[in-house]
C-alpha cells in the first residue's frame, strides 16, 4: 500500500459513556443534553431521536427515554485515553472530540495487514477504555472517514482503491466533507443529489458556484483528498458557548455568563501555554436572529481582564435589540505560544490601554494561583469576577456551573 489512513469514530459517544458509567442503562434508549439532544444511543435512534432534536420532541417519540445533562470533563477523559492508544500505533494522530485520524503512510513493514491492526486497536479500546468504536481504512482521510461512516455502528471497513468508484457511485453529496446544508440546497436547485451527478460538473462550474470550496469538492467527488494528517500542537481556536435554560434579558446574567465562558476559555489557554490575538462574541436572540463579531487585540494575551474588556465592549455593540437572548458564546483565535513576559510596545503610547509590566505580572500570579486551586479542588471551588452574578441562578457541581448545552472546545 502506498498510502493508508485509519479513521476511528466513537459510536454515540456521550450516550455510550453514560451507559458505561451506569450499567442499568445498557440496552436502553439514552439521550445526553439539556434543551436539545447532544448525543443519542442507538436504542434511542431506533425511535427516531437524533442529535439537535429538542428534548421535548424526543420524549414524545420515546416515553422510556432516559435524559442525562452530561459531563463534558468526563467525556474528555475517555477520549484522551482512546487517543493515547492511537498514538502507540501511528507516528501522526489528528484528534477531535470523538474521532481520530491515524496516518499509516510508511508503516507497511510494521502493519502489513491494516485490517488486522485496526481490529487490534478496536479490541484494546473496548478492553481498556470500555468504548465501542467504528474504524474505516482508506488511501486518504476522506475515504477513511467515509468508510467508517458506512460501517457504523461498531464496524470495520477497508476501502481498497479498486472499490472506490463503486463505493462513491450512489452516495448522496452530503457524504462528502464540506457539503453542508447551504451547499446541499444550492446543488438541489441544479437537481444534483448524488456524488456521480456532481462528478459531471466541470472545475470551472464548481468554482463559479462555490468559490474555492468548489475546487476542493471537485477533487473530493473523484475520491481525491490532499489534506494531510497532522497533530495539532496548537488548536485553531478555543470556543465556549451555551444556551440559557430560559431566554435571558437581564444584563447582569448575560454579562455573568459571558465572563464565565471567557474564563473557562482563558483557563484552557493557560493550561496549553497559549495566548490569543483575536476574540469573537456570538449571540442568538430568542426569535432566532443571530449576531457575531470578531475583534483583534493590540497584543496577544491570556489574561481574563484584558480579554473580558474587549468581550464586554463587543457584546454591547452586538446586543442592540430589546429581545431576550437564547445563546451566548466566545471564541478565541490567532493562538500562539505564550511567553513568560509580555514584550512591551516599542514606542510608548502605541497602545493606550496597555498596562504596566508590574500589573501584568500581578494578574498572572493571581490567575496561576486560581488555576492551581481549581485543578486541585475542582473548577467550582472558586467563583470570581462577574461569574458571581450566576450564583443562585444556575446549579453547580465540581466542574462548575451546569449549562444547558455542553461548552466544549471545537
Amino acid at each position: 500500500m502506498s498510502t493508508c489512513v485509519l479513521h476511528l469514530d466513537i459510536d454515540a459517544f456521550f450516550a455510550q459513556v453514560e451507559q458505561l458509567r451506569n450499567p442499568n442503562l445498557m440496552g436502553k434508549p439514552v439521550a445526553v443534553g439539556s434543551g436539545v439532544v447532544a448525543s443519542a444511543s442507538y436504542e434511542a435512534r431506533h425511535c427516531g431521536i437524533r442529535a439537535g432534536m429538542p428534548l421535548r420532541e424526543a420524549r414524545k417519540l420515546c416515553a422510556e427515554l432516559t435524559v442525562i445533562a452530561g459531563h463534558a470533563p468526563i467525556y474528555r477523559c475517555f477520549s484522551e485515553h482512546l487517543f493515547s492508544i492511537c498514538a502507540e500505533y501511528s507516528p501522526s494522530v489528528e484528534t477531535y472530540l470523538d474521532e481520530a485520524y491515524c496516518d499509516w503512510n510508511g508503516t507497511e513493514r510494521l502493519y502489513p495487514d491494516p485490517v488486522a491492526t485496526a481490529g487490534e486497536i478496536r479490541r484494546r479500546v473496548l478492553r481498556d477504555v470500555g468504548l465501542r468504536v467504528t474504524a474505516g481504512i482508506g488511501r486518504n482521510r476522506m475515504l477513511a472517514k467515509m468508510a467508517s461512516q458506512s460501517a457504523k455502528p461498531d464496524g470495520l471497513r477497508r476501502l481498497l482503491p479498486q472499490d472506490e468508484e463503486a463505493f462513491l457511485h450512489d452516495l448522496p453529496v452530503t457524504f462528502l466533507p464540506g457539503v453542508g446544508a447551504k451547499t446541499k440546497a444550492l446543488l438541489a436547485k441544479l437537481n444534483i443529489a448524488t456524488v456521480p451527478e456532481m462528478h459531471k460538473l466541470s472545475r470551472e462550474s464548481l468554482l463559479r458556484m462555490l468559490g474555492r470550496p468548489g475546487l476542493i469538492l471537485y477533487e473530493r467527488c473523484r475520491g481525491r483528498d490532499t489534506q494531510p494528517i497532522s497533530r495539532r500542537e496548537i488548536p485553531r481556536s478555543l470556543r465556549r458557548e451555551t444556551s440559557f435554560h430560559q431566554a435571558a434579558i437581564d444584563r447582569t446574567t448575560i454579562e455573568g455568563m459571558l465572563y464565565y465562558l471567557l474564563e473557562r476559555a482563558t483557563n484552557t489557554l493557560r493550561r496549553l501555554r497559549l495566548e490569543a490575538r483575536q476574540l469573537g462574541v456570538k449571540i442568538r436572540y430568542s426569535d432566532g436572529g443571530e449576531e457575531k463579531k470578531t475583534r483583534r487585540l493590540p497584543v496577544s494575551t491570556q489574561l481574563d481582564t484584558e480579554l473580558f474588556a474587549l468581550a464586554i465592549e463587543t457584546l454591547h455593540q452586538l446586543y442592540t435589540r430589546r429581545v431576550a437572548l437564547h445563546l451566548i458564546g466566545v471564541i478565541l483565535t490567532g493562538l500562539t505560544p505564550s511567553s513568560d513576559l509580555r514584550q512591551l510596545e516599542l514606542f510608548e503610547g502605541t497602545h493606550s490601554s496597555l498596562r504596566s509590566l508590574t500589573e501584568t505580572r500581578r494578574e498572572r500570579r493571581l490567575l496561576q494561583s486560581l488555576d492551581s486551586i481549581r485543578e486541585r479542588f475542582g473548577y467550582a471551588s472558586v467563583v470570581c469576577g462577574r461569574s458571581v452574578n450566576l450564583l443562585g441562578k444556575f446549579q453547580r457541581d465540581d466542574h462548575g456551573f451546569i449549562l444547558r448545552t455542553s461548552s466544549l472546545t471545537q
